[in-house]
């Protein structure tokens, strides 16, 4: 079974390069990768993504996260941190854990943010990236639709923005 539209979102979503996974204790989430697989993180931290647009506010968003580049795609842990509310933090208090985000490098996220507005699903936080300076993530609340949230990241060069 393919495509049943001409233009559809798999034409601007590329390949999926991570699995965004909410966690409330990291400690014992590395300790279970390590004890499990074998494998420490390839990077973590406490970072704060700064002016996020999250629900119509503009907020910093406080995350303490643990990436493993393993089994051909980046798992990222996300721990909430502080009092704001975020789109880390909101997961928890919806009684949600575990797979949180399935991400998507993209060419044009204006255009994917259309396409999205026009299924009914709107943005539920964006902000610049930490990563690659220049470039935005976009979590969409497909939860509803999807059972988790679609982020789409503007590519390295950040071409169509």
């Amino acid at each position: 079974m393919g495509k049943i539209q001409d233009l559809t979102l798999t034409d601007e979503l590329h390949d999926i390069v991570q699995v965004g996974i909410i966690v409330e204790d990291m400690a014992k989430v590395r300790q279970g990768m390590l004890d499990v697989f074998g494998l420490v993180p390839d990077s973590e931290g406490d970072v704060v993504y700064k002016k996020c647009l999250y629900r119509g506010q503009t907020i910093d968003a406080p995350v303490r996260n643990a990436f493993y580049n393993y089994f051909n795609i980046q798992l990222e842990f996300l721990q909430p941190l502080g009092d704001q509310d975020t789109i880390w933090s909101d997961y928890l208090k919806m009684g949600q854990r575990s797979l949180h985000h399935v991400r998507f490098d993209v060419t044009n996220n204006d255009r994917v943010t259309a396409m999205m507005k026009e299924k009914g699903i709107e943005i539920w936080m964006q902000g610049e990236s930490l990563v690659t300076p220049g470039c935005y993530f976009t979590y969409y609340d497909s939860l509803d639709k999807l059972g988790f949230i679609v982020e789409a990241v503007t590519r390295a060069d950040c071409a169509g923005k």
